[in-house]
């Protein structure tokens, strides 16, 4: 079975991609945490931290679209430099602000969010552009989805890290430092300059006009919801029982299931479709996520976190096939871009939401709205999926 994953390991720029690729991740999931660390330390105050935070990952979700589109157009390497260095510039420009102003503060951290490198898309995008085999890129996107999860654990745990022994300045450093060599090394590595612009039929359309894409990022928004809510759900419930202290650990433990699952899908041939095989996954995991809300106890809630993560792995890696298949392979930036933008909007709702519970109830009760999340975005996958079927039949028929 290991033998899908040698292939891909053997293939041309694979260690490349796959190393810059999660080196230039590290950050993306620093970041946020960082702002958190930045703000409440010099200004004292979590209140304009969570706003200035949102202000980075709504800019991020607005704008990376556009940038995915650019890189498109003019090419991965072109487009990559430009916006790297300007990130760099307004990280820098964002530590001046945090003594100077507020509203520079916000204006920096909203460029900032809104040039970040959507590294997965661009790694991903390599892949499906390289890889004809379906089973090879079905591995390549299993192996892309564990990397996000072990970045997703190791860039937070880095940035506490950082700020304990450092102070409050350095995990932004520390950013500026594995941004460069990620995005240097990707754009170096990339032999896409600028050649899908002629296929300008392509670019005609917009992405969200293609059909099955609207009911697919509604769902991956709603999945956003969980993300968003789960290490304020987590954290919540650790305190109410007087473990505040495991709740790190309690979060870190989420994205488990998710990178061995997602590994081991990899393996796996698939010959159902990747929209069935999304929608399957949700469902999956909203059972899972439910297991939770049936055993409110302390000490079996390491196992249910775990196994609550099981089906992530799965949906997201189905879910990047599924907009691989919808979209030419000239706009694939772009769209991998719309994914992470969809996300990214359901996890900032689903951060104030989930807050808002947890605060007038309790944590326990922030499972039901995970659950819910879950459940939204199964009844989204399945209502598209048969909404467009029963066009796509209208239009034959007719």
């Amino acid at each position: 079975m290991a033998g899908s994953y040698v292939s891909i390991l053997r293939k041309p720029l694979a260690l490349s991609t796959f190393g810059f690729g999660i080196i230039g991740r590290i950050p993306m999931a620093m970041n946020t945490v960082a702002i958190v660390f930045l703000v409440s330390d010099v200004r004292g105050s979590f209140a304009l931290a969570g706003v200035t935070s949102a202000c980075y990952t709504i800019s991020g979700a607005a704008i990376s679209p556009r940038v995915g589109k650019l890189a498109d157009k003019y090419g991965t390497r072109n487009i990559l430099l430009r916006i790297v260095a300007i990130n760099i510039l307004s990280t820098l420009g964002l530590l001046y602000f945090i003594d100077h102003s507020i509203v520079g503060l916000m204006a920096l951290a909203a460029v900032c969010g809104a040039t970040f490198p959507n590294f997965g898309g661009f790694t991903r995008t390599r892949w499906s552009r390289s890889l004809d085999n379906p089973r090879e890129l079905n591995s390549a996107l299993s192996l892309e989805s564990v990397f996000d999860e072990t970045a997703f654990v190791l860039g937070p745990a880095l940035a506490g890290f950082l700020f304990a022994l450092f102070g409050s300045r350095s995990p932004f450093i520390a950013a500026i430092v594995f941004l460069s060599i990620g995005g240097i090394g990707i754009a170096a590595t990339s032999n896409d300059h600028g050649g899908m612009e002629r296929i300008k039929e392509d670019h005609q359309r917009a992405i969200l006009a293609i059909p099955y894409v609207k009911s697919l990022l509604l769902s991956l928004i709603a999945l956003g919801l969980l993300f968003g809510s789960n290490f304020v759900v987590i954290l919540a419930v650790a305190k109410e029982g007087g473990r505040a202290a495991e709740g790190g650990l309690w979060v870190g433990l989420y994205p488990i299931g998710s990178a061995i699952s997602g590994f081991l899908y990899g393996f796996v041939h698939w010959k159902i479709s990747s929209s069935i095989r999304y929608t399957i996954s949700l469902g999956v995991m909203t059972v899972c996520t439910s297991g939770i809300l049936f055993f409110q106890d302390l000490e079996t809630i390491v196992f249910w976190i775990i196994i609550a993560g099981i089906a992530i792995g799965p949906a997201l890696i189905s879910a990047n096939a599924f907009i691989k298949e919808l979209v030419p392979l000239s706009r694939l930036n772009e769209s991998f871009a719309f994914l992470g933008a969809a996300i990214s909007i359901g996890i900032t709702i689903g951060s104030t939401i989930s807050g808002v519970i947890v605060e007038r109830f309790d944590g326990w009760m922030g499972f039901y709205f995970m659950t819910a999340a879950t459940g939204l975005a199964t009844v989204i996958s399945v209502a598209g999926w048969k909404f467009h079927k029963q066009v796509s039949t209208e239009e034959v028929a007719e």
